[in-house]
């Protein structure tokens, strides 16, 4: 054996045990791992561009394994990631390479490792995506399952026909003054385009007077929406048609932001020591907008680089007390009189914020069963 075929044979082997250790940790952890496959379009010189590629590649992924295969194939994975958040990653990996080195991902293949797989089964199902990407042109990435294969020549309408046939719940998510609000529902059935489930007497009140709402499940790729055909309280259903796929949803929101049920008076304090008061407009853990009431004043306030403040103002608990809350605050947004903070709340102001974020939770409950009380009283 030649001393360079040795090193391609070992090359193999390093790749294989790598891999099948992956499969192990899955089986024996029952955890979520993703197992991400792309070629690159390198520019010249390409040894450059691919070191560039490899170092914006290992922060994108927390340094996880990055694999050589033939063919110039990179591997990788990601870890603890359902499919549809998997997906978004690798999109969010293939726009920032392309963005931050100039460097394309032509085609690529991403599946979920699942418990039954075995080496083969999992390298044959990453080639028939590959060759599905290839197929589709430059720029598409090819993803699935062990179950479900999501560049299937038959389209949406074949996902969801076995999809739902097998998935007894989904998850539905609608949004109340800028708060979103999930409900694990069941599958009744799925034909025609037509998508019946069963929701609770609460939800299908809601849905009522919604046009469109939203589905989740850890093995959808992305976010559904759907419109709504019919909500009826009475039986605690709903009927959906016009299902698709979004890239971008707003149920993906990190944090929940609310808008307050009363005016909550705020001051800003300037760094040079002058003062702002306006009124939250929403609020989140980690941000806040602000309608001011004097929009000329701040001029001065946001002037230059000057773009860190303090913010102070009162937030309701439980049995109507109080807590005063003051917080570090760094400008992120500014239109006519409204003003958009990133917040730094230390651990105490943060709980009150969630717990605060909780109450208006909980009276967005009280509302949807006054809503289905008045619905059967007619």
């Amino acid at each position: 054996m030649k001393k360079g075929e040795g090193r391609t044979a070992y090359a193999e082997v390093l790749n294989r045990g790598i891999v099948k250790s992956h499969i192990r940790f899955v089986k024996r952890n029952g955890v979520s791992l993703a197992l991400l496959c792309f070629a690159l379009k390198l520019p010249e010189p390409k040894e450059e561009a691919f070191e560039r590629a490899v170092m914006t590649l290992q922060d994108l992924t927390d340094f996880s394994a990055l694999l050589l295969c033939e063919q110039g194939m990179l591997f990788t994975f990601l870890k603890d990631l359902h499919l549809h958040r998997a997906v978004q990653v690798a999109k969010n990996i293939q726009e920032t390479l392309l963005k931050d080195t100039g460097i394309t991902i032509q085609h690529a293949a991403l599946t979920i490792v699942d418990e039954e797989d075995d080496y083969d089964t999992l390298m044959a199902r990453m080639e028939r995506y590959m060759e599905q990407a290839r197929q589709f042109g430059e720029g598409k990435i090819c993803y699935g399952t062990a179950k479900y294969d999501f560049c299937t020549k038959g389209g949406e309408e074949e996902i969801f026909v076995n999809f739902f046939s097998d998935q007894e719940k989904v998850t539905l998510y609608n949004f109340y003054n800028g708060m979103p609000l999930s409900e694990e529902v069941r599958v009744l059935g799925y034909a025609d385009g037509l998508l019946r489930l069963k929701t609770s007497l609460a939800k299908a009140a809601f849905l009522k007077n919604e046009p469109f709402t939203f589905l989740k499940h850890p093995l959808l790729p992305d976010t559904l929406k759907a419109d709504i055909v019919n909500a009826m309280p009475n039986r605690a259903e709903v009927i959906l048609t016009n299902l698709h796929f979004i890239d971008k949803s707003p149920v993906d929101r990190e944090n929940i932001r609310v808008m307050p049920d009363e005016p909550i008076e705020v001051t800003i304090e300037c760094a040079d020591g002058t003062e702002l008061y306006g009124t939250i407009h929403s609020l989140a853990v980690n941000s806040i907008a602000i309608k001011l009431k004097t929009p000329k004043e701040a001029d001065r306030c946001f002037s230059g680089s000057e773009t860190h403040v303090m913010l102070s103002f009162d937030l309701k608990e439980q049995q109507q007390r109080k807590v005063h809350v003051r917080i570090s605050a760094v400008l992120f947004n500014r239109e006519q009189d409204q003003v958009v903070f990133a917040i730094y709340p230390n651990h105490f102001f943060k709980q009150k914020i969630e717990g605060y974020i909780a109450l208006q939770q909980s009276r967005l409950i009280t509302i949807m069963q006054k809503m289905v009380l008045n619905f059967y009283q007619g």
